[in-house]
């Protein structure tokens, strides 16, 4: 009797997208290093952020709900995201796949949606003149606003889990945060660019505050570091998955570029420290006051 023998290759199911990051077990351990490190950096400089509006009333009063937001935003993805992100690489498979992506997708969405609204006001307020009630918004509009980006971020990391767990195609996901990304980094780019030109060839407002030009300059950095540390590699990451992994990278390269999305985190922060020196000033005084028991002097 004739007995034919099949090698049988398992295939990886197109459904799959927790992939394995193919290292060995010392570079794995080398990688979460460093995942580590900026994981507590970015605990730190957030909290710092947080304490430093909770301290100090005078600090950029107009804008603290949306930064205070921000800020909760990125010390959640070093509190949530990258400890879920370390657990899955080095006991991978694991299900906090899906932790660490649902909360980078509505992390880096809601950070947008934030500020995209930041430039618009940022380039009002470069040409007109600052209104009777502009330095005393309505907390409910504030609130809305804040409310309205938690929804949609929420929302669209909902369709993520979706797909990414096979009950429906992740093409729905991908054209529509795609489109939406698409959005967010066009009205962000333009808003930008014409507030940027406006500032160089000074056709600014006169009557502009000292304070709207440290905002406007806090807002601006943090929006370059919002497009080339999130948006463009998350797009990447999102457009590989559509097409089923079909890109010549191996594992381990989205595994390595997966640190540029956590870095929105730390940058973000430090433009604050960047855009107004006197958020260097308060946290100062909050390292050396209340943390080490000294006197501070400004």
């Amino acid at each position: 009797m004739n007995i034919t023998v099949v090698n049988v290759t398992e295939i990886p199911q197109k459904g799959t997208f927790n992939l394995d990051p193919g290292m060995e077990m010392y570079g794995i351990i080398l990688l979460l290093v460093f995942y580590a490190i900026l994981c507590l950096g970015i605990l730190s400089l957030n909290y710092l952020i947080l304490r430093a509006f909770m301290r100090t009333r005078a600090l950029l009063p107009r804008q603290r709900i949306f930064l205070s937001f921000l800020a909760s935003i990125e010390f959640s993805v070093g509190l949530v995201s990258m400890p879920a992100f370390m657990y899955n690489m080095l006991y991978w498979p694991s299900y906090m796949y899906f932790i660490y992506e649902a909360f980078d997708c509505a992390s880096g969405f809601a950070t947008g949606l934030i500020l995209v609204i930041l430039s618009i006001k940022v380039l009002r307020a470069t040409f007109r003149a600052p209104t009777r009630y502009a330095g005393h918004p309505r907390r409910r509009n504030l609130y809305f606003v804040v409310v309205g980006s938690i929804v949609t971020a929420a929302s669209v990391s909902a369709l993520n889990m979706t797909c990414l767990m096979n009950y429906l195609s992740f093409s729905f996901f991908f054209f529509s945060a795609g489109g939406l990304l698409s959005v967010f980094v066009l009205a962000i780019g333009v808003t930008c660019t014409v507030t940027t030109v406006t500032i160089v060839i000074g056709k600014e407002s006169d009557n502009e505050q000292d304070e709207d030009r440290k905002f406007r300059k806090l807002v601006l950095m943090s929006c370059a570091v919002y497009i080339f540390t999130w948006a463009l590699p998350y797009t990447l990451f999102i457009f590989n998955s559509f097409c089923g992994f079909c890109l010549p990278l191996p594992p381990t390269f989205f595994y390595i570029v997966r640190l540029f999305l956590y870095l929105r985190s730390f940058l973000i922060p430090i433009t604050y420290f960047r855009g107004n020196p006197l958020f260097y000033k308060v946290v100062r005084k909050i390292l050396t006051r209340d943390c080490l028991g000294k006197h501070f002097r400004y």
